[in-house]
């Protein structure tokens, strides 16, 4: 477990830390941002690993060595995962968890590495704080910052790591890994893949998630009835979608519905709809003219930029439904 050749996906990411472990020429820190579930985490696992691993230098660990065996069981006593207990972490916690501990040499291991988790969730002053450390940071300490926002810090802690973006999957490679390691059909892995936006991570958590699966069938229904509803009904549902209004999902899920609606309309076969097993529904629905799909789908886009510029939930929710209810427009 947490090895480089484990990783799917961002290979030229991977690359460079494996020549930077190969090489022993790494930088003091790193950011590591992406999405839910893009695989920060495993990342900076594997990273931490091989730079602790006593045994190989070929650019991965042995994973038999002392240090590779505490790793993996979780008692490494020179790896230390920096955790909040809040919704974001505040100087009291970045100088007990670090500051104070790092001018202690490593106890066993030629590196001290601190693995900083929801790192974007730093306060100002907690920034402040680590600033100094990162500014002069002892010879032996290493710095692992897991974030999904790099917008969130200060222009003086970016300046002073390397900053290493990782990239969506693309669905095919997620739904290939679900395929491999889970025991979903084709199909179900396919629509898992669609629905974690080329993360494997969210993927994973997608399939365990019951809340998910209940979402996904009321949005579809949903969906499904809305062309027939009147004007009424559909502004009440409005009010119904305000339970999700925490859970941005249900929009990827109407997405979805609209881009196999769109296949279905096109290509009329069933081998290019993602959400087969609601095939028999997407192909009834699928007889408007196809430029009337693409302006509802586009409805569903406009929603989620309206809501992330703090737009009013229920007035964009009843704008979009009303868009995506009208059948000439």
């Amino acid at each position: 477990m947490y090895r480089f050749q484990e990783i799917w996906g961002n290979a030229s990411l991977v690359a460079q830390l494996r020549t930077a472990v190969a090489g022993g020429r790494t930088s003091h820190a790193y950011l590591f941002f992406g999405g839910e579930g893009a695989g920060k985490r495993l990342i900076a696992n594997a990273f931490a690993k091989a730079l602790q691993c006593t045994a190989s230098r070929q650019g991965d660990c042995c994973d038999s060595c002392k240090g590779c065996l505490a790793f993996d069981h979780g008692n490494h006593p020179d790896v230390i995962y920096v955790r909040g207990e809040k919704k974001t972490l505040g100087v009291e916690e970045i100088r007990e968890q670090i500051l104070e501990t790092v001018d202690l040499k490593p106890y066993q291991y030629a590196r001290k590495i601190y693995i900083i988790e929801k790192a974007d969730t730093m306060t100002v002053q907690a920034q402040n704080a680590l600033l100094k450390t990162l500014e002069e940071p002892p010879a032996y300490a290493l710095f692992l910052l897991l974030a999904q926002r790099e917008e969130l810090f200060l222009p003086t802690i970016l300046s002073r790591v390397v900053t290493m973006k990782l990239s969506p999957l693309s669905e095919g490679l997620v739904a290939e890994y679900l395929q491999k390691h889970t025991a979903l059909s084709a199909e179900e892995s396919g629509l898992y893949a669609a629905c974690a936006q080329g993360r494997i991570g969210q993927a994973l958590a997608l399939t365990e998630d019951e809340s998910f699966r209940k979402m996904r069938e009321d949005i579809l229904d949903m969906l499904k009835a809305l062309p027939s509803m009147t004007e009424a009904d559909a502004y009440l549902l409005a009010k119904d979608l305000e339970g999700y209004k925490n859970d941005l999902r249900f929009l990827d899920i109407m997405e979805l519905w609209y881009r196999d609606l769109l296949a279905a309309k096109s290509l009329r076969q069933e081998k290019y709809l993602i959400q087969k097993d609601r095939k028999d529904d997407i192909f009834h629905g699928a007889t408007e003219p196809a430029a009337v799909l693409a302006k509802k789908a586009n409805a569903v886009a406009e929603a989620r930029k309206r809501l992330a510029l703090n737009g009013n939930f229920r007035l964009t929710m009843e704008v979009m439904l009303m868009e995506c209810k009208e059948k000439n427009q």
